[in-house]
């Protein structure tokens, strides 16, 4: 063994030492912490235990986020123009009163929603469809009145 090779050993024993004498137990941590580092140490404890601890810190709350308006824009094929609607509830009901409002459609008429695709499917729209609405959708809007059913047809086309 050379000279070298020994030096080389014991430096790195030496580091390694240094090493694991910086660094601290969990129990280390949470008593040199402070006052929460003992309420803490209790806490754990009790609860190996199953006393009753009475925790300090505040319980989670439920974040709500609230939703906001989301805006359609919308025209019959003979308009030039869209117009804006604006959603505050994305339910089919919210639609239904926003749609009445904008082409004038009597409170008390039923409103039948459908939606046209692409490929020419006529569907019933129900409130998770509206729910899939995103801000600045744009939709040419077909109102027809069923004389004999008594109720306005609106159909959305995509």
């Amino acid at each position: 063994m050379t000279v070298g090779s020994s030096l080389c050993n014991e430096l790195s024993n030496l580091t390694f030492r240094k090493d694991r004498e910086s660094k601290r137990s969990i129990s280390q941590a949470l008593n040199s912490s402070g006052p929460t580092g003992q309420d803490n140490t209790q806490h754990i404890n009790s609860i190996g235990n199953g006393d009753d601890v009475i925790n300090d810190r505040p319980t989670k709350q439920a974040r709500i986020t609230p939703t906001r308006p989301v805006t359609i824009y919308v025209k019959k094929s003979e308009e030039r123009v869209y117009s804006a609607l604006c959603l505050n509830k994305m339910t089919l009901e919210g639609l239904k009163e926003e749609v009445a409002a904008k082409y004038v459609i009597p409170k008390n008429m039923p409103v039948k929603l459908y939606k046209r695709t692409r490929k020419g499917l006529l569907i019933h729209m129900d409130t998770r469809m509206v729910e899939q609405f995103q801000d600045e959708d744009d939709f040419l809007v077909e109102v027809n009145f069923q004389n004999k059913e008594g109720v306005f047809e609106v159909t959305f086309l995509y």
